[in-house]
Formats: C-alpha cells, sequence, structure tokens
C-alpha cells in the first residue's frame, strides 16, 4: 500500500501499476490486467510498458472490451451491458480461483520433486 500511494503521490494513479512494472518486470514474464470497462488509465499504462518489454500480456476484461482487449496479447472477454460489474467479477473471480489454484498445485509438485 505505501508504494501504491507513494507512485500516485508523486507521478499521478494513472502510473501505479506502470511504475511497479519498471522496478521488476522481465522479458518474458506474464501480466495479468483485470478491468471491467477495459478503460483505466493506470492499468492500460502498466499494459503498454510491458508489452513495450516483451512480455506476454492478458487482459480480463467486461462490457464491450474497452482498450484493454485490443492491447493485451490474451484477452478473457465477459460481454455484459455497460454498468453490469457482478456478471463480470464473478466470472473474473473464477478465473482467479481457478488460476491460483493451479499455481499452488504447481509450486507443491515442484517443491516435491526437488526434494
Amino acid at each position: 500500500m505505501a508504494v501504491l500511494t507513494a507512485i500516485a503521490n508523486d507521478y499521478g494513479y494513472e502510473h501505479v501499476f506502470a511504475k511497479q512494472l519498471e522496478a521488476q518486470l522481465s522479458p518474458g514474464d506474464v501480466v495479468v490486467a483485470i478491468s471491467a470497462s477495459g478503460n483505466s488509465p493506470n492499468v492500460l499504462n502498466a499494459i503498454e510498458y510491458a508489452n513495450a518489454r516483451g512480455a506476454t500480456t492478458i487482459g480480463l476484461t467486461g462490457f464491450d472490451g474497452g482498450r484493454l482487449a485490443k492491447m493485451v496479447r490474451h484477452a478473457v472477454h465477459v460481454p455484459t451491458e455497460r454498468g453490469e460489474y457482478g456478471p463480470v467479477e464473478d466470472a473474473h473471480m473464477v478465473l482467479d480461483h481457478l488460476v491460483g489454484g493451479y499455481v499452488i498445485h504447481f509450486c507443491r509438485r515442484e517443491s516435491e520433486i526437488n526434494v
């Protein structure tokens, strides 16, 4: 939280994610962006930065997908009427849980193999 508020204070809220990527991103990394509207400037700036540096970008969007759906290399789009956040957020949450569960399972298997 301290990093987010410091970046927002010094550079503006629209740079809170891109500035963090500047410090952490390596080519080949995967960056996942989640935005129901697909038009959040802070998310779009981060994806623009990540794409320019060779990251694989994935976007989870809703409504009409906005600019984000067009910017990412892979889009998971939940088409809904503008303003219908519930179905979009629910679908995104299911994906979050599935991916999180897979990562935990994969990491456990890797640690057992490397023991």
